[in-house]
């Protein structure tokens, strides 16, 4: 119990920036919450945090292990609570948010098999591609992809989406399928521009030391999603994209894809929810479904088989 004090007391430092903080949310002296975090420190052989007469700041390896700690403390609690929680149905309003193509393709359709298990939990979905907070938004939880800022929210990953790159089968047959990055630059490649912050999104391949350059002004930019997709369909020209957004054109051949030993990480999908020492029964099995169903994503799955396990 002393280790986890003591770790419970760095988390609280990490999260505020002060000793002095940490040691009147705990009820202690601010020397004994410095004696504490310093004994961890010579435990760990590593300097886990930057001090300075005005701030406190994680060292790379201090923030290293505040990522590993928090997770270790969210399961501690939620091992806590599914065993205190035994026998007790979960029921009521989920407020759920999460972009639009992911949730319209891969976790709506799924839902049967939660609400099958949980028939006294209902939903909002928010389809929204930019969730701003959830605190503001009224919402339990964001299923989110790609990078995400610093916040005191609990993140959950679930998946990792690789880009492809694509097009419809005519467009092949016209203007062939390129076999290297150097082929790109014959291609009529579509690229899209990020709506966050209205940079064009530069290509990954893997293999390259720097991202593949596509010109700004090529011969079409879009932005988003659907529409890269819609103009590949339509035989417009080549795309890159997160695979989980064209998996099943590409299963029918409606898209095939090109240079597939170029793959490269596109982002994560995440769940965020805030943590709390007494989360709701519905979070918590919603959240546990959300794992089952991407532990294998259901993109690598053609078929579909079978239904994600319930907890």
């Amino acid at each position: 119990m002393d280790r986890l004090h003591g770790l419970m007391m760095f988390l609280s430092v990490v999260e505020t920036r002060s000793f002095s903080a940490t040691a009147r949310a705990m009820g202690v002296t601010t020397s004994a919450v410095s004696a504490t975090v310093i004994r961890l420190e010579q435990k760990l052989s590593v300097r886990l945090l930057n001090r300075t007469t005005r701030s406190v700041s994680p060292t790379p390896e201090g923030q290293e292990f505040y990522e590993r700690c928090k997770r270790i403390v969210a399961d501690l609690e939620s091992a806590e609570q599914i065993v205190s929680r035994a026998g007790r149905t979960p029921s009521g309003q989920l407020r759920i948010g999460m972009p639009s193509a992911l949730g319209r393709m891969w976790v709506i359709p799924r839902l049967a098999a939660f609400s099958a298990a949980y028939p006294a939990i209902s939903f909002e979905i928010v389809l929204d591609d930019f969730i701003t907070g959830l605190v503001s938004e009224g919402l339990d939880a964001a299923i989110q992809v790609g990078d995400l800022p610093p916040s005191r929210l609990t993140t959950r990953k679930l998946a990792s989406v690789d880009y492809v790159i694509c097009a419809a089968p005519d467009y092949l047959n016209t203007y062939g399928a390129p076999q290297k990055p150097a082929d790109l630059a014959a291609q009529r490649c579509i690229a899209y521009r990020r709506p966050r912050n209205g940079q064009i999104r530069q290509w990954r391949l893997k293999g390259s030391v720097q991202k593949q350059l596509i010109p700004e002004k090529g011969y079409m930019i879009v932005n988003s999603g659907e529409a890269l997709v819609s103009a590949a369909t339509s035989g417009l020209g080549l795309i890159q994209i997160g695979r989980y957004y064209v998996q099943p054109l590409l299963d029918s051949g409606a898209l095939v894809e090109v240079m597939q030993e170029r793959r490269a990480h596109a982002y994560d999908i995440s769940v965020l929810f805030q943590q709390r020492k007494r989360m709701t029964p519905r979070l918590r099995a919603f959240i546990n479904f959300l794992v089952d169903i991407f532990a294998l994503p259901p993109w690598d799955d053609p078929k579909m088989k079978g239904h994600p396990r319930i907890h």
